[in-house]
């Protein structure tokens, strides 16, 4: 049989015909229900905390700790554990201008009880004061005075008091929070020193020993020095000391430095997105935390 124009003309009107009846019977797709007391969409994942390793080492550390029987933990902050047992003292001479409006000539002074009282100075001072210049209108003093400085101490220190302060108070509620018995340096000293002489409440170093001897356990010595090549700026020695035996537990270096903040993308003006961490986290108070975790992890 031979196919013609007209037998492919009328299978052509027949699929034209056949296609829009067809598409009438295709089955629809079910329609999106949702479960009673369902949210409408997923709620997303919460962000992880950059401060999980360091939970997780707190409660490391307070199950060691619990299991050791709670030792008491005495602090040396910026302060170290020095070999000199004494205290030594050395006497510092300082100066200071005085003027006095006076023409009358004055003299040179030496120590001794002085009746200076005419140019409003205290009488009965051992000081010695001695003419420097003079004019028809004004009399200028050089006052000198000698005191005694304790040169047995720590060369470690922070230049930025505020930010020290923070740091050691960071520590010391970390590892509170964690548990821990912490001991006062100073309270411990003030206890001893009642009953020794005033002599012997100079001797810093011999009030250290004796204190160190009320039932503590364990001595940590954290030791700041100033550090350009660490991220903080600082970097921090720490040493705990298990005092009854005299034995080292732990010593390290750290700069204190908190794990950054999640990273986020945000839009860059003609540039697209960048991933950004947040912002800075080196505040005194997460740094000193920091400090009490990385010292958590090297006792458990």
């Amino acid at each position: 049989m031979s196919i013609t124009p007209k037998l492919i003309a009328a299978a052509l009107a027949g699929l034209a015909f056949a296609g829009p009846a067809a598409a009438q019977y295709r089955p629809e797709a079910p329609a999106v229900t949702y479960r009673e007391g369902m949210p409408a969409v997923n709620a997303p994942a919460p962000a992880a905390s950059p401060d999980a390793g360091n939970f997780a080492a707190s409660s490391a550390f307070a199950r060691w700790y619990q299991a050791a029987g709670r030792p008491s933990i005495l602090l040396f902050w910026n302060r170290e554990l020095l070999e000199d047992a004494t205290s030594q003292y050395d006497s510092v001479q300082t100066g200071a201008a005085v003027g006095a409006s006076r023409t009358d000539a004055v003299g040179a002074r030496s120590s001794g009880s002085l009746a200076v009282a005419d140019y409003g100075m205290a009488a009965g001072r051992s000081d010695s004061i001695a003419a420097a210049s003079q004019s028809s209108s004004a009399v200028v003093l050089t006052e000198q005075r000698q005191r005694q400085e304790r040169s047995t101490d720590s060369r470690y220190a922070i230049a930025d008091p505020t930010y020290a302060h923070g740091v050691e108070s960071a520590i010391f509620s970390t590892f509170l929070s964690a548990g821990a018995k912490m001991v006062s340096r100073e309270a411990l000293m003030r206890k001893v020193s009642t009953q020794k002489s005033r002599e012997d409440r100079l001797d810093i170093q011999y009030l250290e020993t004796l204190a160190m001897g009320q039932g503590v356990q364990y001595l940590m010595e954290v030791l700041p020095d100033n550090d350009a090549a660490s991220p903080t700026g600082v970097s921090f020695t720490v040493r705990v000391t298990h005092l009854p035996t005299s034995t080292v537990k732990a010593q390290f270096v750290t700069s204190g430095d908190p794990p950054k903040g999640a990273a986020k993308w945000t839009a860059v003006n003609g540039a697209g997105f960048e991933k950004r961490t947040s912002a800075s986290r080196q505040t005194p108070q997460l740094v000193g935390a920091q400090i009490a975790y990385d010292t958590m992890t090297k006792l458990r």
